[in-house]
């Protein structure tokens, strides 16, 4: 989980993990990119707000993915904005609610 506002940091992060998820919470791509290097085998999908300092969301998502291309993603953000068609990819505008969050990787994670 990887969001540079702490207060949706912290909401996701509870949200999540009130839905049984393990979750490695992160305030920016950078420090997401190096979780996900330090532990790409336990990570089973990437959630990750779209526009942050330093690395955004896409660019995030797909450097992770360069360490293990199948992995599913969800890319939220606060604007509406052109997303590349990708079924490993969801994206969702905030304010995201707790059921459609958790609803969306469930679903990624049985595809």
């Amino acid at each position: 989980m990887v969001e540079d506002d702490r207060a949706v940091r912290l909401l996701f992060t509870r949200i999540l993990q009130g839905a049984g998820y393990e979750v490695i919470a992160c305030e920016n791509g950078a420090q997401g990119l190096e979780a996900a290097r330090q532990q790409i085998d336990k990570i089973a999908a990437i959630v990750t707000d779209a526009r942050m300092p330093g690395v955004h969301g896409p660019r995030l998502i797909a450097r992770i993915r360069a360490l293990r291309p199948e992995i599913p993603a969800i890319l939220v953000s606060g604007n509406m904005m052109e997303h590349e068609a990708d079924p490993s990819t969801v994206f969702l505008t905030k304010p995201v609610s707790p059921a459609v969050l958790t609803g969306e990787l469930r679903r990624l994670l049985s595809a």
